[in-house]
């Protein structure tokens, strides 16, 4: 796993920058002198361009050097949050959060794909909870301490944080990450193509249905939600999301291992997005006091951290020949889950309170359930006798794992 840790920091990086912004919506709004409805905006612009560039640019860029386009799309991340950094309005600010949000769509396929690639079939489940326990991890230190020197200096000042650990992220993946094989690569058409099996399908509705909810209605908002409910100041988010962080990530490394040892994929989702749909349900009275609000955060970190890592575990199996495909597909289902939540999030939040928001995205993980577990759970399809899977959408890892050329 020491081969794929840089990559993990890739995706803490894109992880800070997506949500570090989420706590610090209240002194954007008071920057630029608008609504937190409207400064929402942000977040929407960056997880919409996001879900958009994930399939597009893999073709787009197909024919560079895995490790080269890494290093290329977090140069340009980086070159973005700088400039969202120094941006001297709300809508250009939108627009560069749109580039950032473009770029991190490159970036974070790429990086699970040759993940995969740099371990044994029999680790999957593990390398899936290194790379996504960078995205735990930038809400464990990352998220905090962004919000703790956003919330003491200023939301600029963060982002310049935020310019920091992505340097460092491009200096340790190109000293570390070996290169992965080229091969020819398959186009938008064959990409899309994969949406034409059923079983894809229904789980990439799933992830949408959860992206709006829990990070579009839930997250994106979850400043004014423990200030209403529990009273909590801005300059105390940071312990919160501190624990949502830490429970997260221990949550992402014991369904790895759980996923690795043979535990259903489907039960363990079942069993998370109930979890999920249960906490965010009653935040508005569970957490009634600081106390409360640090019990219920608690649980509400590993439940979400159950949800993700079983999905593309079940895509993995279903369309082993297309793993950076439906990985890629995957992402954008939830990042376009997410820019549909955070818009709806703003009209509910200024149409209602907080309390709506809470309801409305409990109300939408329990229809994410009731799908999950209708779904049947079907067994990976097998090569008929003497047969091999098509050489140009498939390619072989060093350690025999099936990974798509565009990983």
């Amino acid at each position: 796993m020491k081969r794929i840790a840089p990559l993990a920091l890739g995706m803490f990086a894109i992880g800070l920058d997506a949500f570090v912004l989420s706590g610090l919506l209240p002194g954007m709004a008071d920057s630029f002198d608008v609504s937190l409805a409207a400064v929402a905006q942000v977040v929407t612009g960056f997880t919409f361009a996001f879900a958009l560039s994930a399939p597009l640019l893999a073709v787009a860029t197909a024919k560079i050097g895995r490790k080269k386009l890494a290093l290329y799309a977090l140069g340009i991340f980086a070159l973005a949050n700088a400039a969202s950094a120094l941006a001297p309005s709300l809508w250009v600010l939108v627009l560069v959060r749109v580039l950032a949000g473009a770029i991190g769509g490159v970036y974070s396929p790429a990086a699970v794909g040759t993940a995969v690639q740099l371990v044994p079939p029999a680790q999957t489940g593990r390398a899936l909870g290194t790379i996504m326990s960078g995205l735990s991890v930038s809400t464990i230190l990352g998220v905090p301490v962004g919000v703790l020197v956003g919330t003491q200096v200023g939301w600029r000042a963060a982002l310049w944080v935020v310019v920091g650990v992505i340097l460092l992220a491009m200096a340790a993946i190109a000293a570390l990450v070996p290169s992965v094989g080229a091969a020819p690569t398959p186009g938008l058409k064959e990409r899309f193509a994969v949406l034409a099996d059923g079983r894809v399908l229904v789980r990439m509705f799933v992830i949408f249905l959860y992206g709006v909810a829990q990070m579009g209605l839930v997250y994106t908002f979850l400043p004014a939600i423990l200030h209403d409910s529990a009273g909590v100041s801005t300059k105390s988010l940071p312990v919160y999301l501190l624990i949502a962080g830490v429970t997260s990530f221990i949550g992402n490394a014991l369904a790895g291992a759980r996923l690795d040892k043979g535990t259903s994929p489907k039960a363990m989702l079942g069993f998370a997005l109930a979890a999920v749909a249960v906490v965010i349900a009653v935040f508005p009275y569970g957490a009634f006091n600081a106390v409360a609000a640090g019990v219920v955060i608690l649980f509400y970190g590993f439940a979400v951290a159950h949800v993700q890592l079983p999905l593309q575990y079940q895509l993995m199996r279903i369309v082993p020949e297309h793993t950076s495909i439906v990985v890629s597909l995957l992402n954008s289902a939830l990042y376009l889950g997410t820019a549909a939540g955070a818009a709806l999030g703003g009209a509910v939040l200024a149409a209602a309170s907080t309390t709506a928001l809470t309801w409305t995205g409990a109300a939408v993980v329990a229809l994410a359930l009731v799908i999950a577990v209708a779904v049947k759970q079907d067994p990976a399809p097998q090569p008929a006798p003497g047969t091999a899977p098509a050489p140009d959408t498939q390619q072989r890892g060093p350690a025999g794992a099936a990974v798509d050329a565009a990983s």
